[in-house]
């Protein structure tokens, strides 16, 4: 799981033990992770309501996260650290919980911390009183993670290297000093406590646990002839889906010969923060028209209104342990089937 939890400490349901039927509540969570991967749910103070549990497993990312990033009503009811601030028709959440931002520093100008930059796909863990792990996430895009459903009490969050040991980091941005990325927080209250994280120079590479996936297309018809890029860059939908579920949509960029290192017109397709493990990236043919070709389109859309009635062309991805904190080539030629 994307948590990073076994899944049975991840059921919002005491249970004895894991179930050999289908459990909703296990199902649900395991959605939840592959939606959202940089949230985390400690084990110790959740519920689970198995209706509603089902109704989220069946849920696609996108009905989950809808409102703008803020899940309905329903959804509040089952996993309300995603309707914090009082985006969902359920309102705020009450659930305790701790706000972490892991950065780098930058600059360097004698050893202090001038500024910072996201640091992202770190895996940053959350620690009880005794020392034990409750939850680990990784942070996201914008070097964010998030904890919740917390019981009161101390914590301690950490972040790690991919080599195991904790990052290091500069607590006073004004001074060279470092020290372990490691801070105790007190939960309570409504109040949800940060945990600030201004990691020193260059751990963006040391922490990261993702690889980015990067290439072009290149699209033939059936004498062999190499199909315009304009034209290529709207007849293709590529979907990049794990575990079953699309994680993100685009189309292959057109890129014009003086903007590309290559010096040739490319088309171009990039993924980003993708943790180890195996996807799928599907190739789909389209037929959308003129008008409905804009800039930042809804490619879910797109998808479902203009897909021609061919069968997608997919291939595997595989991320290793190895390919963390590199970038994976996806350079493809296709035959186009309409052409």
């Amino acid at each position: 799981m994307n948590t990073r939890l076994a899944p049975c400490a991840l059921l919002l349901l005491a249970l004895p033990a894991c179930a050999t039927d289908p459990d909703p509540c296990a199902e649900a969570a395991a959605r939840v992770a592959v939606c959202f991967p940089d949230l985390a749910v400690a084990s110790s103070s959740a519920t689970c309501d198995p209706e509603l549990a089902e109704v989220i497993a069946g849920s696609s990312c996108e009905d989950l996260a809808a409102r703008d990033g803020k899940a309905d009503d329903w959804t509040c009811a089952w996993m309300p650290w995603l309707c914090l601030g009082g985006g969902g028709a359920g309102g705020g959440s009450t659930q305790p919980g701790i706000e972490v931002a892991v950065m780098e520093c930058g600059g360097d100008f004698a050893g202090s911390c001038p500024y910072v930059q996201s640091a992202t796909c770190g895996l940053v863990t959350l620690h009880d009183s005794t020392g034990d792990e409750v939850a680990r996430v990784f942070s996201n895009g914008n070097g964010r993670a998030t904890f919740f459903g917390l019981a009161e009490g101390a914590y301690q969050v950490r972040v790690h290297k991919r080599d195991g040991a904790l990052a290091r980091m500069q607590p006073d941005p004004l001074s060279s000093a470092t020290t372990s990325a490691s801070q105790a927080l007190t939960v309570g209250g409504r109040t949800t406590p940060w945990a600030d994280f201004n990691l020193v120079p260059g751990s963006q590479q040391a922490i990261t646990q993702c690889a980015d996936a990067d290439g072009g297309i290149t699209v033939r018809d059936g004498a062999g002839v190499e199909v315009d890029r304009r034209e290529v860059e709207w007849e293709w939908l590529i979907e990049l889906e794990r575990d079953g579920e699309v994680l993100e949509r685009t189309r292959p960029l057109f890129l014009h010969h003086e903007a590309s290192s290559s010096g040739v017109d490319e088309n171009v397709v990039s993924f980003r923060l993708l943790r180890v493990g195996t996807y799928t990236v599907r190739y789909v043919r389209m037929e959308i028209p003129s008008y409905a070709r804009r800039i930042n389109p809804d490619y879910a859309q797109l998808r479902r209104l203009y897909s021609a009635d061919v069968a997608p062309i997919e291939h595997n991805l595989r991320v290793s342990n190895a390919q963390r904190g590199r970038t994976v080539t996806i350079d493809r030629t296709l035959t186009d089937p309409l052409r």
